[in-house]
C-alpha cells in the first residue's frame, strides 16, 4: 500500500508557500564563485543548515535541496563525480532535518547542453539519490528545452514520487513550451523569471492543462533586489491568478519569504 504523499496532502489543503534562493544568498553570506554550491552540503553543511532553518522560520513550508546542480555531469567537471550519492543525500538529509514535518522537495536542474545519452542516466542517478534521502517530491527548475525536461520528467517519475515542473521564460523562450507539460507530474509552472512573465504563463497554462501551477519569480540580481514588500505582493498577486504553490528564486532571501508569509496571512 502506497504512503500518502506529505506534499499533495499539502497542496490539497491551499496555498503552499515555498522557501527562496540558496545560490544568490550563499555569495551574499560570503560563499567564493567557482565551486558548485551543492558540494557545501558535503563542506559547509551549518551554513546549508542555517539557511533552511532561516527559511523555516520565515514561514516557508516547502523546503528545497540544495542540489540543482548535484548531478554527475556537472559535479565531474569539479573532480566530485564520484560524490553525486553522497552530495544529494546530504542535501536531502539537510532540508528534511530543518522542515520536520514540513515538506521538502529535491531540487533538480537542466541539461540540455550536454549528451542526450549522457543526460537521461544522470538525471535518473540523481532523482534516485533525492527520493532515498527522504524527499516528498522533486521540483525539476529553470529548464528551457522541451526535450531535456522529458527526460528529467521520464527520470523523476521512476522514483515514484510527486514531480513538480518548473520552465523559465527568460531569454526569449516562448511560453508554447508549455505543451511539454501535458505529460509532465503534478504541478506545472515557472521559476527565475520576472513577476510579469510569472502572470503571463499562469494565464497561459490552464489553456493546456488542468494540473496545479507553481511561481518562484526572482527578486533581482545581487545589489538590486527587490523590497521584501514589493515581493510580497507580487507573491500574492500570483496566487490570485491562480497558482497554488509560490516561492522565490534568485535575490529572494528569508527577508522575502517572511514579507510573503505575512502577505498570505502566516506571519510567524
Amino acid at each position: 500500500m502506497m504512503t500518502p504523499s506529505r506534499f499533495l496532502e499539502a497542496l490539497e489543503k491551499g496555498v503552499l508557500l515555498g522557501d527562496g534562493a540558496y545560490g544568490t544568498e550563499f555569495i551574499r553570506r560570503g560563499v567564493p564563485r567557482g565551486r558548485p554550491f551543492d558540494e557545501l552540503n558535503l563542506t559547509r553543511p551549518t551554513l546549508v543548515a542555517d539557511l533552511h532553518r532561516e527559511y523555516v522560520e520565515a514561514g516557508a513550508q516547502l523546503l528545497k535541496t540544495n542540489t540543482f546542480l548535484a548531478n554527475r555531469l556537472r559535479l565531474e567537471k569539479h573532480g566530485l563525480g564520484e560524490q553525486v550519492r553522497e552530495i544529494n543525500l546530504a542535501g536531502a538529509r539537510l532540508a528534511r532535518e530543518a522542515a520536520q514535518a514540513r515538506c521538502v522537495a529535491g531540487s533538480v536542474g537542466p541539461l540540455s547542453d550536454l549528451p542526450v545519452e549522457r543526460r537521461a542516466a544522470a538525471f535518473a542517478e540523481q532523482c534516485e539519490a533525492l527520493a532515498e534521502g527522504g524527499c516528498d517530491a522533486l521540483m525539476l527548475e529553470t529548464f528551457t528545452d522541451p526535450e531535456d525536461l522529458g527526460l528529467a520528467i521520464a527520470a523523476a517519475s521512476q522514483t515514484g514520487l510527486p514531480v513538480i515542473s518548473e520552465m523559465t521564460v527568460a531569454n526569449g523562450t516562448p511560453l508554447a513550451f508549455f505543451k511539454t507539460y501535458l505529460r509532465a507530474g503534478q504541478v506545472v509552472g515557472v521559476n527565475c523569471v520576472t513577476p510579469l512573465q510569472a502572470l503571463r504563463a499562469l494565464e497561459y497554462l490552464p489553456t493546456l492543462s488542468a494540473l496545479p501551477r507553481s511561481a518562484f519569480p526572482s527578486a533581482g540580481p545581487p545589489g538590486q533586489e527587490a523590497p521584501p514588500e514589493t515581493f510580497a505582493a507580487w507573491i500574492k498577486d500570483l496566487v490570485e491568478a491562480g497558482a497554488t504553490l509560490v516561492g522565490g528564486c534568485c535575490g529572494a532571501g528569508p527577508a522575502h519569504i517572511r514579507a510573503a508569509a505575512a502577505a498570505l496571512g502566516r506571519a510567524r
